[in-house]
């Protein structure tokens, strides 16, 4: 989206600039590796094809793995700054435009466009073998191939295709396959010639493979193995949301119950004295039947004369992020900034987000901000761009601002345009959009998953399939937490050839791994009043903090999500309140599922006690267990924060067991305690210790929860 107005028509291919872009320097051809030694041609047929979405029993083929030398380079040539783009290294791997047909940046385009110079190029394979096949995928102007090359792993070179009557063929790309018998020789490398001049205008190849069938290698998009389309329902937005305007850039709250989108063009808009098109944020919730209720628009100070939209909401509902930079004079520059909601209808004036070092060469941007509110997204071209725009990821550093961004590597980037990115609620499965792979359209969908803690590595990305990408842009997919619903914009079956907003039940091959939304409410445990607070959760036994939320001011109502294989501490925030944690165990993998787990905030005054919920001991034994360090350590950061504070640590057992043991056991506990606080800083004498045992339980059920709710650390504030 462009950091002034997001698009909203359908985009077409990036096409090669014309002679008139500029002036044209030639190129000096390079000289061959190695001589002519003697000339092998046994019964080459070429194989027009055509473009096959996939081709069942896929023969086999080893793809170009480096180039040796080529006669020229579009983007060398001309000086162009297109990164990676149209140049030689964008031959090699399978195919990133076919089946789909056009000029793509991550096809190797020759340098000159006056089509009086044939272009050649030469590439090697990592694997010598013999072959009955040289596969070429012509993804622009097809027909130019005139002369093949293999070359044995001695560097003999061996014309094993020529073609003397090169002209422009019936279709706009192809997959030219041309088998030989089998070689007697085992193949390291294929050179390429193009008779550029008998075929007019750029001329283009995406790949060019080699394998040792003659069944044709076709060009293929990846789709995940486990596709069940049967499972895919879509179905447009009613009439609540969509108007004869276009809706574009749908955000949906991870709860899915909520919906932001940019509505262009409306006369209830914001309008701007200077451009005639406009963009406002609009946002629609359902009702306790599900039915969405009819939008509206948000108003100051969200929207403004410029072009507003919102690129992602946290899973509280309490923080959205937006493009642009706000400008109290109410216009917007390029950026990006958060809002805070004040009430149920109420936003503060966006704050600018600090990016170190941040810079965007591209007019188009996208952003993306993580459930956890501490992973950032970016969609934007930097120096180390390998070409339009490329993803990136920022991380909130203590001073809350953020990291230079982070490049996210060759996995997912490539030579033409990566954006739209989402990340789902699990932290590993990314959604984003491409012009710069195998696709149905002009730019389609794919999927990947995180596969460490780099965020360099990923797994192949997955197209999403024919249902959920057309023939035109699809890009801007959200999902809800469950991850079973995708909501996006389509022309498609749209009222008054508007962009609408339409929802796609996934297949479960590209759905996100499952998460546990949490939810509740932050309490005064005294007067059992919400409170507006800060909500963190973190892993534990680590201690490190997974993700922050924030309470509504005035219900204290909080939500978070919370990827399985973990345990996490909860707890809530606020100044003059100590808070009693929560302990929730999601180690062992489990289905999508909502939780209410209610938090509460302790006053600090004398005789207030404060249940330490997160501190665990070795059975039968005084022995911390690591887990307890979290709990502990915010202990030493409350008496640290209140130099007047004293407290008393009591010791609390369940009832079974003899009496004398469970009284000597909760002293030795909260000896324990005590010691770790003092290791750490906290003067002794602004700690006491009592003993309870099994004096004061809860309850005097004998079951095993009961037992858990008896057997408990607290301390007392003595003084404040």
């Amino acid at each position: 989206m462009n950091s002034n107005e997001p698009p909203f028509k359908r985009m077409s291919l990036l096409t090669l600039p014309g002679p008139a872009s500029g002036p044209v320097t030639k190129w000096p051809r390079l000289a061959l590796a190695g001589a002519l030694a003697g000339c092998w041609l046994a019964g080459a047929q070429a194989q027009p094809g055509g473009a096959a979405q996939e081709a069942q029993a896929q023969p086999e083929a080893q793809w170009a793995a480096r180039v040796i030398a080529v006669s020229s380079e579009y983007s060398t040539l001309t000086g162009a700054s297109f990164g990676q783009q149209y140049r030689a290294v964008q031959v090699l791997g399978p195919p990133n435009k076919l089946p789909a047909a056009g000029s793509s940046p991550c096809a190797w385009a020759p340098a000159r466009d006056d089509n009086r110079f044939e272009e050649w190029i030469k590439v090697g394979y990592d694997r010598p073998m013999q072959i009955s096949q040289v596969a070429i995928a012509e993804n622009l102007n097809p027909g130019a191939v005139s002369h093949v090359y293999a070359y044995d792993e001695a560097d003999n070179e061996h014309l094993i295709y020529k073609n003397l009557d090169t002209r422009p063929v019936d279709v706009p790309a192809r997959m030219l396959n041309l088998t030989v018998q089998l070689t007697p020789f085992k193949v390291a490398a294929v050179k390429v010639i193009l008779a550029t001049a008998d075929v007019p205008g750029r001329n283009q190849l995406d790949a060019i493979g080699i394998s040792g069938t003659e069944r044709p290698v076709m060009a293929r998009i990846n789709l995940p193995s486990n596709l069940e389309t049967s499972e895919l329902t879509v179905d447009r937005l009613g009439a609540a949301i969509n108007s004869p305007a276009d809706e574009i850039v749908p955000v949906v709250s991870p709860d899915g119950r909520t919906i932001y989108f940019d509505r262009k063009n409306h006369p209830r808009n914001i309008p701007n004295p200077d451009d005639p098109f406009n963009d406002d944020i609009w946002v629609s919730e359902q009702d306790s039947t599900g039915a969405w209720q009819p939008a509206r628009n948000l108003g100051p100070p969200l929207n403004n004369q410029s072009h507003n939209f919102v690129c992602s909401v946290t899973p509280d509902g309490n923080t959205l992020l937006l493009a642009n930079k706000y400008l109290p004079e109410g216009k917007s520059i390029g950026g990006l900034s958060l809002s805070q909601r004040l009430g149920p209808h109420q936003w503060a004036f966006p704050q600018e987000v600090k990016v170190k070092n941040y810079y965007n060469l591209n007019k188009y941007s996208e952003f993306f901000l993580g459930s956890n509110q501490r992973v950032l997204l970016l969609a934007i071209e930097r120096e180390d761009t390998q070409g339009s725009r490329d993803l990136y990821v920022s991380f909130i550093q203590p001073n809350n601002e953020w990291s230079e961004p982070k490049h996210l590597g060759p996995d997912l980037n490539s030579a033409a345009t990566e954006m739209t990115p989402f990340l789902a609620p699990d932290q590993r499965t990314l959604y984003f959009a491409t012009d710069g792979r195998s696709g149905y359209g002009e730019t389609d969908m794919f999927v990947t998953r995180r596969l460490d803690d780099t965020w360099t590595r990923w797994s192949e990305p997955v197209n999403l399939g024919p249902q959920l990408n057309s023939r035109d842009w699809d890009a801007s997919y959200t999902l809800d937490a469950k991850g079973e619903n995708a909501y996006f914009v389509s022309y498609n079956n749209a009222t008054a050839k508007s962009a609408d907003i339409f929802r796609a039940k996934l297949p479960k091959a590209v759905r996100p791994e499952a998460v546990v939304l949490i939810k509740g409410r932050v309490y005064n445990a005294q007067t059992n009043q919400p409170i507006a607070a800060e909500v963190i959760y973190e892993t534990l036994p680590q201690g490190q903090t997974a993700g922050t939320a924030t309470a509504s001011p005035g219900n204290g109502n909080y939500q978070i999500v919370l990827p399985y294989q973990n345990t996490y501490g909860i707890l809530a925030k606020a100044p003059g309140y100590m808070a009693v944690h929560e302990h929730i165990d999601l180690k062992q993998t489990g289905q999508y599922q909502e939780i209410e787990r209610n938090l509460y905030l302790v006053p600090l005054q004398v005789g207030q006690n404060v249940r330490l919920n997160n501190v665990f001991f070795t059975q039968g034994t005084d022995e911390l267990l690591p887990a307890s360090a979290p709990e502990l350590n915010r202990v030493v950061e409350l008496l640290q924060d209140n130099p007047g504070l004293e407290i008393e640590l009591e010791g609390h057992t369940d009832i079974d067991g003899p009496a004398h043991l469970n009284m000597k056991l909760a002293q030795e506990r909260v000896k324990a305690i005590r010691q770790y606080l003092v290791d750490r800083g906290v003067m002794g004498r602004r700690i006491s210790t009592q003993a309870y045992g099994p004096k004061r339980p809860i309850t005097r059920k004998r079951d095993e929860a009961s037992k858990q709710l008896n057997r408990r650390v607290e301390f007392k504030v003595i003084n404040f």
